[in-house]
């Protein structure tokens, strides 16, 4: 029987959130926010500096219950916990909701690594009918979404890498995938940011 598997790169969506000038940079730590796959991944980031806010079980209402802040690099790691039982209208609306709530964070750069690559049937239908929308909103201009320039659709490499319940990776799972982010940032870095430093 094969191994279980799980997601190395997440689908990734690029969040060219507005910078706040006023403020000096190192005001604004580098900040990885999500559910309970940034819990995983909470060791990767705290040892680059990166402040954590991460709760196991969260949805949007408790991201929408988040104090916006300021934030040099974001990385969202959001979205299991809406998933199931999505619908293809709820799928098409999500990208929007996500959306509205980062409105509020200062981020000068920001990444959503969305959820994926599921042995949980409903987890992965839910997953397939949010890729397709992000590939919809990609194809069209939507002022809405003008705050994510750049949205990829990543149903490839995520199963890469082996689960310990069919939903959170291993350990070896988890580094792979922080690792992946850190050079998805490096290659998306934006003009007066060194995101050299994630990776050491």
């Amino acid at each position: 029987m094969p191994p279980r598997r799980w997601p190395f790169l997440a689908l990734l969506a690029a969040l060219a959130l507005p910078a706040a000038p006023a403020r000096a940079e190192t005001a604004c730590p580098d900040i990885l926010l999500g559910d309970s796959l940034a819990v995983g991944m909470a060791p990767h980031a705290r040892a680059l500096g990166f402040t954590v806010i991460a709760q196991s079980g969260a949805g949007i209402a408790w991201l929408r219950q988040q104090e916006p802040r300021c934030a040099r690099r974001l990385i969202l790691v959001f979205g299991t916990n809406d998933l199931r039982g999505m619908t293809a209208a709820e799928a098409e609306a999500y990208p929007l909701r996500i959306a509205a709530v980062m409105e509020g964070w200062e981020a000068q750069q920001a990444i959503w690594a969305t959820p994926g690559c599921f042995q949980d049937a409903a987890l992965e239908r839910g997953s397939a009918a949010l890729d397709a929308a992000l590939t919809r909103h990609l194809r069209r201009a939507s002022d809405r979404l003008r705050d994510l320039p750049a949205i990829h659709s990543g149903r490839v490499a995520r199963c890469v890498y082996p689960s310990h319940d069919g939903i959170h990776p291993t350990g070896l799972g988890y580094q792979a995938w922080w690792a992946g982010l850190s050079q998805w940032m490096e290659r998306a870095a934006v003009a007066g940011l060194q995101p050299a430093s994630m990776v050491r």
